[in-house]
């Protein structure tokens, strides 16, 4: 993250030392060397012991242009007045220029970062692309589930100046950034410096849309990450459930579909009361209790999920309901043939019960519940209520 604020502000400095500015700085030089030349040649001969050589005068002429007023050298000739005379107005005239244009450098910076149209250089980020009446509550959900280390998030949207500048504001202690623009083209992806961003969140932008477009912003969207940058993780959220086969052939990491699980928690509190309190439970923020997802020590690599689960249970005071694994597609489907041989089949089949995915889209494989016996791999994380 340091490295990409000292990118911001090398920007910044280029900014500052461009052509215009330039010249005043060698305006000022100039102004110097020759009011030095001038003054040592008038009091040279009249006032030596204080105008020795260049230097001094030099030195002069720099304490009089930036109305330092040491006043331990001063000319005492006519001439040497008139140019003391002429340095004051110039150096006056020269250092204002100098302080305005830096000034207005950073303050036109300043308000082009808040308008969303200066590139921002954060590092390991998150990016939110979109906006709807959930995006605020994802924001409020993510921070509180990382105090320990909150991530740096971007906004990615086209919403009016006045909506956007009162979400800035409430969480300006978080440091959240906005780049304006329409998140399926490039540019504003690019500005929001994705190449760097850990992952991208697509929202629907319902607040320009109804849901079927929105959907086909978020499948746009995906298609163009996924085809720029394929190994960022995606996470698409869509309005319709018709539209996740879509999403997930465009090669989104994770897709979540809008209520999709109201209808079991509605029906599920009627066959069993009380099931909803107790997800509403497990899923909220505020809760003592929740499930997440942890770390395996590196001792239980090849341990049974009995033995891990135990120690969950005694030493963190956490139950083990599963286990979790990122695996890497390889795209199998891809080079098998189009007709269903015996072989093709063969090939599928074993790939398969090696626990290797065939080019699907969703690369992330829950086991929950495993057999005691069953034996921790290098790449998996426990689901745990806490």
């Amino acid at each position: 993250m340091r490295s990409g604020s000292n990118l911001g502000f090398i920007e910044t400095l280029k900014s500052v030392f461009s052509k215009a500015i330039f010249k005043i700085f060698l305006a000022l030089t100039s102004v110097t060397i020759i009011a030095a030349m001038l003054v040592l040649y008038f009091e040279n001969q009249s006032n030596p012991a204080e105008y020795s050589g260049l230097w001094d005068s030099v030195w002069w002429a720099l304490v009089t242009i930036f109305t330092v007023g040491y006043g331990d050298i001063r000319p005492i000739t006519f001439g040497g007045r008139l140019v003391g005379i002429f340095v004051m107005i110039s150096g006056v005239t020269l250092v204002s220029l100098i302080t305005a244009t830096i000034s207005s450098i950073f303050v036109a910076r300043k308000i082009r970062e808040d308008q969303g149209l200066e590139s921002i250089n954060y590092e390991n980020h998150i990016i939110i692309c979109g906006w709807n009446s959930n995006a605020e509550t994802i924001l409020e959900t993510l921070f509180a589930l990382s105090k320990s280390r909150p991530p740096r998030v971007i906004l990615v949207n086209e919403l009016p100046e006045e909506e956007i500048n009162s979400i800035l504001d409430r969480f300006r202690k978080q440091k959240v950034k906005f780049i304006r623009g329409d998140y399926t083209r490039n540019a504003p992806l690019e500005r929001a410096n994705i190449r760097e961003a850990s992952t991208i969140i697509l929202l629907p932008n319902l607040f320009q849309y109804d849901s079927l477009v929105a959907d086909e912003k978020t499948l746009l969207a995906t298609l163009n990450i996924k085809s720029s940058y394929p190994k960022k993780k995606v996470i698409a959220f869509i309005m319709v459930a018709e539209n996740e086969i879509h999403v997930k052939r465009a090669k989104a990491d994770e897709v979540i579909v809008s209520d999709q699980f109201v209808a079991y928690i509605l029906a599920g509190d009627v066959a069993e009361p009380g099931l909803s309190n107790v997800v509403g439970n497990l899923f909220s923020v505020k809760s003592e209790h929740r499930i997440a997802t942890i770390s395996i020590p590196a001792r239980f690599r090849g341990k049974t999920f009995k033995e891990l689960a135990e120690f969950f249970k005694t030493q963190q005071k956490m139950l083990v309901l599963g286990l979790i694994a990122e695996v890497e597609s390889i795209g199998v489907t891809d080079f098998l043939s189009s007709d269903s041989s015996h072989l093709d089949a063969f090939i599928e089949r074993k790939l398969k019960e090696a626990g290797r995915t065939l080019g699907e889209e969703n690369k992330t494989i829950v086991n929950l519940n495993p057999d005691d016996d069953y034996v921790i791999q290098d790449n998996e994380r426990a689901v745990v209520l806490s």
